[in-house]
C-alpha cells in the first residue's frame, strides 16, 4: 500500500546498516521468517496493549484486574523487545498502534468476566505463533524473545484459570467414556458420510468441535460489541456481515454435538452492556477481528488434522473457505481506508529494470 508511511521507532542504539552485516557465522542480519514473526507480533501486541489499557480502566473486580494489568505488563515489555532488536539492525519500527486508538475512559463495554474470558482465548494465538517463532529464529536475541513470550503466556494462562476458577466462570472441557478395551479400524465407514449413519464423535473430535465452538461464542459476542460502538458505517457493515457469518458456523457446528447428546459451550451475549461508546478507534477494532479470523483460520486447520469424520471434515473446510473470503473483505476496506501497513518483502527486480529502461 503506497500511501503507507515507514515506522518512526524512536532508536536508543546506533543501528547498524542493514545492507552492511556481511555473510558469515556472525550474520547477525534478521532472516526472513525472524522478520515477519517480529513485525507481525509486534503490530498484534500493540493492538492487545491498547486493548489491556481499557480493560484494566474498567475492570472492577481486584483479581480480574491484577490478571489483566499483568497481561498489559507483558505487552508493554514484549513491544520494548522488538522495538530494540528493530533499532539493532536498522529495520523500520511498524506505526502500529498508539494511544490515540484507545479512550479508556470510554463507558464500559464488557463484563469483567468476558474481558478476562476473551484474554484467555487469545493467548492460545500468542503460543502458536510463539512457537513458530521460536522453532524458526537463528538469532539469539529473537530464540530469547519468543521463549520470554511462551513463558508469560503460560503464567498468564495459569493465573486467568486460577481466578476463572475460582468465580465459577471458568468453562470446562466435556467429559468423555473411559474405553474397555483396545480396538482396531477395519471398515472405510470409519470417515463416515454426510448423510445417513455416522459412527460415534471420537473424543479428538469432539474436544474440536466444542473447543471452535467456544471460539466462535466469544468471537460473536466481541463483534456484537463493536458492533454496537463502532464509528463508521463501513465497519459496522462489514462487522454485522461478519456476525451472520458465525452465526451459521455456530448452527453448523452445534448440530453435530447435539447430534451426539453433548451439551454447549455457554453463550457471552448477556456479557455485553448498552454502551455505544466506542473505546476503540474503527483501525483497532477491524484489525482486532483481522486477527481474530486469521486466528480461527489456523485453528480449524489444526483441527482438521485430528478430525476424520466426513461430516465434521467438510464443516471445517468450508468454515476456513468463507473465513478467507471474509479476511479478503477486511483487508480491502483496510487498504481504502489507508490502515493496512506493508508487511515487509521481497525486492522486485522487474520493477528495478523497468525502471531503467
Amino acid at each position: 500500500m503506497e500511501n503507507v508511511q515507514p515506522g518512526t521507532g524512536n532508536a536508543t542504539e546506533q543501528p547498524v546498516p542493514y545492507n552492511l552485516i556481511k555473510d558469515g557465522p556472525n550474520d547477525e542480519r534478521l532472516t526472513a521468517p525472524e522478520m515477519g514473526h517480529l513485525w507481525e507480533m509486534y503490530l498484534y501486541n500493540g493492538s492487545v496493549k491498547c486493548q489491556l489499557q481499557y480493560f484494566t480502566a474498567k475492570a472492577e473486580d481486584p483479581e480480574i484486574r491484577g490478571v489483566l494489568e499483568f497481561a498489559l505488563q507483558t505487552k508493554t515489555t514484549r513491544l520494548d523487545k522488538i522495538t530494540k532488536m528493530f533499532n539493532t539492525v536498522g529495520f523500520p519500527v511498524p506505526h502500529g498502534f498508539t494511544d490515540e486508538d484507545v479512550e479508556p475512559n470510554a463507558k464500559r463495554l464488557y463484563s469483567d468476566s468476558f474481558m478476562l474470558v476473551y484474554i484467555r482465548n487469545i493467548i492460545n494465538f500468542e503460543l502458536v505463533e510463539s512457537m513458530m517463532g521460536l522453532t524458526r529464529a537463528i538469532r539469539t536475541d529473537v530464540k530469547e524473545y519468543f521463549n520470554a513470550s511462551i513463558d508469560e503466556s503460560q503464567d498468564l494462562l495459569k493465573k486467568a484459570d486460577e481466578v476463572l476458577l475460582r468465580k465459577g466462570v471458568f468453562v470446562k472441557p466435556l467429559n468423555f467414556p473411559l474405553p474397555d478395551r483396545i480396538e482396531y479400524v477395519y471398515q472405510d465407514t470409519f470417515y463416515g458420510g454426510l448423510t445417513g449413519d455416522k459412527r460415534p464423535i471420537s473424543s479428538l473430535e469432539v474436544t474440536h468441535v466444542y473447543t471452535r465452538l467456544q471460539t466462535k461464542m466469544l468471537e460473536r459476542t466481541l463483534v456484537l460489541g463493536f458492533s454496537q460502538a463502532v464509528q463508521s458505517q463501513k465497519v459496522q457493515k462489514l462487522l454485522s456481515k461478519g456476525k451472520q457469518m458465525i452465526d451459521k458456523q455456530i448452527e453448523g457446528w452445534s448440530k453435530i454435538l447435539q447430534d451426539e447428546d453433548f451439551p454447549l459451550p455457554v453463550t457471552w451475549e448477556h456479557q455485553i452492556t448498552d454502551s455505544s461508546e466506542s473505546p476503540f478507534s474503527d483501525k483497532l477494532i477491524i484489525f482486532t477481528v483481522l486477527t481474530m479470523m486469521r486466528n480461527s483460520i489456523i485453528l480449524l486447520g489444526i483441527s482438521l488434522a485430528n478430525c476424520s469424520r466426513l461430516d465434521i471434515v467438510t464443516a471445517f473446510s468450508a468454515s476456513i473457505v468463507k473465513l478467507q473470503a471474509y479476511t479478503k473483505d477486511i483487508l480491502d476496506l483496510m487498504i481504502n481506508s489507508g490502515w493496512l501497513e506493508k508487511i515487509p518483502q521481497t525486492i522486485d527486480r522487474m520493477e528495478i529494470i523497468n525502471q531503467k529502461q
